[in-house]
């Protein structure tokens, strides 16, 4: 029998399973913000193909509004980029520590920000998100290596190819990594 879960549902319990596995305790609002960020990204047109550190720089330029929307942007791209591909990282040119440190300072500004208006929740939970960088893409690498993905593209291929041949298979997959294929009419493809 098939049960349906959100992408949700299927990578909060992921990250509760990481988060046992190299015994780490965060905030509860941290899981659930782990959670959201990897169900968001299973969307690949959320991706931004300018450089993040362009992003960077440009958020900081920006009014308070708008820069704190383009600094969680960043942030979220690069935890996600860092602990989801951090083994694709290693043969590029800019490697896992740039997305770190790009994410960290995003995180930081954010908390900064946020602190100095009303939002002192959102400001603390951007600020462990920060001090905490380095272990949360640890969570999401073991998550990534929990789904057996190195890239968005196997997501893609196997959504693709489910969607060409209707096969149980690839459908079986697709909701193994949290994903409910939908069918797409041939003249929306176009």
């Amino acid at each position: 029998m098939l049960t349906s879960v959100s992408p949700l549902e299927h990578f909060r319990s992921l990250i509760e399973e990481a988060l046992k596995e190299q015994r780490l305790r965060i905030d509860k609002t941290v899981e659930f913000y782990l959670a959201n960020l990897l169900a968001r990204y299973v969307d690949t047109r959320k991706f931004s193909t300018e450089p993040v550190a362009l992003r960077l720089l440009k958020a900081l330029d920006e009014r308070r509004e708008l820069k704190n929307l383009l600094l969680k942007e960043v942030g979220d791209t690069t935890l996600f980029v860092a602990g989801f591909f951090h083994e694709s990282l290693k043969r590029k040119l800019v490697d896992v520590d740039y997305y770190i440190d790009i994410g960290t300072i995003s995180y930081n500004h954010l908390a900064d920000s946020l602190s100095a208006g009303t939002s002192s929740q959102l400001s603390s939970l951007y600020r462990e998100l920060s001090e905490r960088f380095v272990e949360l893409v640890d969570v999401l690498g073991e998550v990534s290596e929990r789904t057996r993905l190195s890239s968005i593209n196997d997501i893609l291929r196997i959504y693709e190819r489910w969607l060409r041949t209707g096969s149980k298979r690839m459908e079986r997959l697709l909701r193994d990594m949290g994903i409910e294929p939908t069918p797409v009419s041939k003249d929306s493809l176009q």
